[in-house]
């Protein structure tokens, strides 16, 4: 196993560029030729990469630079407007997600707080796959790209109370009424960073690229975007929340100025190569001798929460559209796992919660979800058609 990092990252844009060409000439998605080169090359098949601070860390800059450039399309105004399906669309999918799964796993043993911390982590889906999914297939702007896009905003504020809760795990007779010490103090921060980050965009963005812009250095206009995605990244990370939603919020201040496309023209190299990292990384992470030793289990709880999670969200998004379709659409888009449910579930397993035995092969089956990802929401309006029984489209989509 190779251990040094400059190899380690030779190695897989090497095999990316065999892999991935490969896969485009066969009309699969290029993300599922990433998800085959983290699969091979992983821990767990040939063993050429190992788990690092290279592997682990160097990844997520991709989905902090996706998530920047999704904020450049949107301005502060526009996100007012979809504050009803941020915050209630998003609020009630969660709530009914993490209800449903921690119910179901309170029923197999396991303690009520791990059982929650389960139910948030089953709860979650990537934001980085669906987003950089609908974003190559011109959906992010429709109507089921934009409101699973309003629930993976909330999913990103919701984390924070839950791995506070996660953390307190390890902690003999942790009770709900005990973590209001931990918990509360993460969720302040959250807000203080969110207010921190809107502030500064609002204030300081525009003037500062407006003299950057008249300098004409091209290479202080990188320097300077790089180091406002990364700032706004580590401002939102220190206050307990993903530093994809920092670099959200700064795209989206920076949406209102106009240099937005001149930004976004220098951002989208960046993303492209560390997005490809990212899928990578996530491809290492699928054990495929705990998948084949536990198939019929690890199956049964792929499909099992696919299929729960496509009818909550289906559910709750048909509330807040006139369509049948395209609340089905959206639950599809919806269904997959996530980064965060990997986070939550890898906590509970280092806790000592006694929720292994459940714990360890769902996070098998989320793992699996996110490599079938690609395949799943290329093909959701054909799965929404086939569960709805369809011919054909709506004239109306």
């Amino acid at each position: 196993m190779i251990a040094q990092p400059l190899t380690q990252v030779l190695i897989m844009l090497a095999a990316s560029v065999f892999v991935v060409a490969l896969t485009r000439r066969v009309g699969w998605p290029p993300m599922l030729g990433y998800l085959i080169v983290g699969m091979a090359l992983g821990p767990h098949a040939i063993g050429l990469i190992s788990e690092s601070s290279t592997t682990r860390e160097l990844p997520q800059l991709g989905v902090v630079f996706l998530l920047f450039t999704l904020g450049l399309e949107f301005s502060l105004p526009r996100m007012v407007a979809v504050r009803r399906e941020v915050f209630g669309l998003g609020a009630l999918q969660v709530l009914l997600s993490v209800a449903a799964f921690a119910t179901l796993a309170h029923l197999f043993g396991v303690s009520l707080v791990a059982s929650v911390v389960i139910g948030a982590a089953v709860a979650m889906s990537s934001t980085a796959i669906i987003l950089h999914q609908l974003t190559d297939r011109a959906e992010i702007n429709r109507t089921h790209g934009r409101l699973a896009f309003s629930m993976l905003l909330f999913q990103d504020l919701a984390v924070v109370p839950f791995l506070a809760l996660a953390s307190q795990l390890d902690r003999v007779g942790a009770t709900f009424f005990s973590l209001e010490s931990s918990v509360l103090p993460a969720t302040a921060g959250a807000v203080l960073a969110v207010g921190v980050v809107l502030a500064a965009g609002r204030w300081l963005l525009r003037p500062l690229f407006h003299e950057i812009a008249h300098s004409r250095l091209r290479e202080l206009f990188t320097m300077s975007v790089l180091f406002v995605v990364l700032a706004a990244a580590w401002t939102s990370y220190i206050a307990g929340l993903s530093l994809a939603l920092g670099a959200f919020l700064a795209g989206m201040m920076l949406a209102e100025t106009e240099y937005r496309h001149q930004i976004d023209a220098v951002i989208r190299p960046f993303r492209d190569i560390l997005l490809g990292l990212f899928f990578i990384s996530v491809g290492m992470l699928l054990d495929v001798r705990e998948l084949l030793g536990q198939f019929a289990l690890i199956s049964a709880l792929l499909l099992g929460f696919l299929f729960i999670k496509l009818v909550i969200a289906a559910a709750a998004t048909r509330l807040f559209v006139g369509s049948t379709f395209k609340a089905v659409r959206t639950g599809v888009v919806m269904s997959v796992g996530g980064e965060f449910g990997i986070a939550l579930l890898t906590i509970v397993l280092e806790s000592g919660a006694g929720a292994e035995r459940l714990a360890q092969p769902l996070l098998v089956a989320i793992v699996l979800s996110m490599v079938l990802s690609p395949l799943i929401l290329a093909n959701n309006a054909r799965i929404a058609r086939l569960l709805l029984r369809e011919a054909r489209p709506p004239t109306v989509i």
